[in-house]
């Protein structure tokens, strides 16, 4: 039974006729389980609270080439792996040992977390149909979709509550880690990348329109700082709320008009 359920898995991948080239991104991007099976049986998962799995490089071929980490539904995990495709044998992974945080949790969640960790640990098969990732062992399998409940949240268009001026302050999340807005004078544009509760901004790039009022040169400047610092955010309704490294927070709010 083991050796038939990997072996199917590896033929779905053949049947993918990836490269290694072309398989090298498939993996990437932050994925949240919605089925998990063992010998325990078979659990579904949703929600905020979903255990989920991020992904970087599995194009590198190194035993420290796949950055993996992710939240195991109560605490965070990370570790590396290697990920690997050919046409005879499919994709193929190997995850290094599983380092993960320690905060203790309901037990049924403390539950579901073990037999999550355990399933990755012991995964050796993958394969991507769309937006759905399945990794498996062959006795034991985890099924995530594309994307997080929380990030899905974030993808629209803010605006900064309290900004001064007839020009909005603005931020618009889109797929891919894509971010662009304005700044009260200018537009900005740039990568973000969320992890377990967390944002961060890459270097933002900002049209260069002079602000005559001082007032809004400054509070462009103001906002920037701002977002460099970003480490966090919260979606709560139509409100949306960023804070910084060192305690401020940014209240934006949806619809911008």
């Amino acid at each position: 039974m083991k050796r038939s359920l990997l072996t199917r898995c590896m033929t779905l991948c053949a049947a993918l006729t990836l490269t290694t080239a072309s398989a090298a991104q498939i993996a990437d991007g932050t994925w949240t389980l919605s089925r998990l099976s063992d010998a325990a049986g078979t659990v579904a998962t949703g929600g905020l609270d979903a255990p989920t799995l991020k992904l970087l490089g599995t194009s590198i071929s190194t035993a420290d080439g796949t950055q993996v980490s992710g939240s195991a539904g109560c605490n965070v995990f990370s570790t590396s792996g290697i990920f690997g495709n050919n046409l005879q044998m499919g994709g193929t992974l190997k995850l290094g040992p599983i380092a993960a945080t320690r905060k203790l949790c309901a037990e049924a969640q403390m539950t579901l977390e073990r037999r999550y960790l355990n399933v990755l640990a012991q995964a050796r098969a993958f394969v991507r149909v769309g937006d759905t990732l399945i990794l498996t062992s062959g006795t034991s399998k985890a099924v995530f979709t594309l994307g997080s409940e929380m990030e899905k949240r974030l993808r629209a268009t803010w605006r900064l509550v309290g900004g001064q001026g007839n020009e909005l302050l603005t931020l618009t999340f889109g797929e891919g880690g894509r971010v662009s807005g304005t700044t009260g004078c200018n537009n900005l544009m740039g990568q973000y990348d969320v992890m377990d509760g967390g944002l961060t901004f890459g270097p933002l790039g900002v049209t260069r329109r002079a602000c005559t009022d001082p007032a809004l040169a400054q509070q462009e400047q103001t906002f920037l700082k701002d977002l460099s610092e970003v480490t966090g955010y919260e979606v709560a309704g139509s409100m949306l709320k960023l804070t910084t490294r060192s305690g401020k927070m940014l209240e934006l709010a949806r619809p911008v008009n």
